[in-house]
């Protein structure tokens, strides 16, 4: 697991699971009942989204290569679908209701780092 910061060390995001596998991308959280509050999956690379079958409302964040925000979309119902655009490189999708956004606007930069990473 890791965690998103903001570039000036906010935390935003504690657990976030890393998809990067083509198979994974393509099932994102499909299936999930629900995430618990202050979990995401990041999908990578990833320019848009798809919430057909979903059974919860998704918050999401796309980015860029270099964790620019690129674009945020908050309460996307299922069956819909998301476009991040060209600059989207990836998207960290989180469960709607809890995710802080007045502490984020698109242009702010992300920081991942994993659990040891956090002991420095």
């Amino acid at each position: 697991m890791i965690s998103v910061f903001r570039k000036d060390g906010l935390p935003l995001v504690h657990d976030v699971e890393w998809g990067s596998g083509s198979w994974r991308r393509v099932r994102g959280l499909i299936g999930a009942a629900a995430l618990n509050t202050d979990q995401g999956l990041v999908l990578v690379p990833c320019r848009a989204i798809h919430t057909w079958f979903m059974r919860f409302s998704l918050d999401i964040i796309f980015f860029s290569r270099e964790g620019r925000v690129v674009r945020m979309a908050v309460r996307v119902k299922p069956f819909r679908m998301v476009w991040g655009g060209w600059p989207a490189w990836g998207v960290m999708e989180m469960q709607s209701g809890w995710f802080p956004w007045a502490h984020l606007k698109e242009g702010d930069q992300l920081i991942f780092r994993s659990k040891a990473d956090r002991s420095c």
